[in-house]
């Protein structure tokens, strides 16, 4: 009997380190406070968000992304792309400033967060979102 417990809170303590370790680096969920982006993700919605995409990126894609806190956006405008801000024009940056490398670092997107929009850089995004529907 004793045999049978201890097997059990192993398969109990593995299972749960498993959970941890997906959500922490893969997979993770999130709940939208907002209704910004209506109606396409409501307020109250559960998204998905895939940790381990967070790069290639087309035009229409929704992620999540951390500054100071999270949000949620669509992304308008891709790495090269020319945006206007303030009447003026601006290149996405889709490489780092050093010019030497071809690392991917400084990616740029235009997101917009239903409230307007902003520019986020890659290394902010934490991954693709994807909207969970319940019954």
């Amino acid at each position: 009997m004793m045999k049978d417990v201890l097997k059990f809170m192993v398969v109990l303590a593995v299972a749960v380190m498993v959970m941890l370790l997906v959500r922490t680096y893969a997979f993770t969920i999130y709940r939208v406070t907002s209704n910004n982006l209506a109606p396409r993700v409501m307020q109250s919605t559960r998204v998905m968000v895939n940790k381990l995409c967070t790069n290639a990126f087309e035009r229409g894609d929704l992620i999540v992304f951390h500054t100071d806190s999270s949000y949620i956006g669509v992304i308008e405008q891709l790495p090269g792309d020319t945006v206007m801000i303030n009447h003026q024009e601006y290149v996405l940056p889709d490489n780092c400033s050093c010019h030497d490398c071809d690392c991917l670092e400084n990616n740029c997107y235009l997101v917009n967060q239903g409230k307007g929009q902003t520019v986020v850089r890659q290394q902010e995004i934490v991954g693709a979102a994807y909207v969970l529907h319940f019954k």
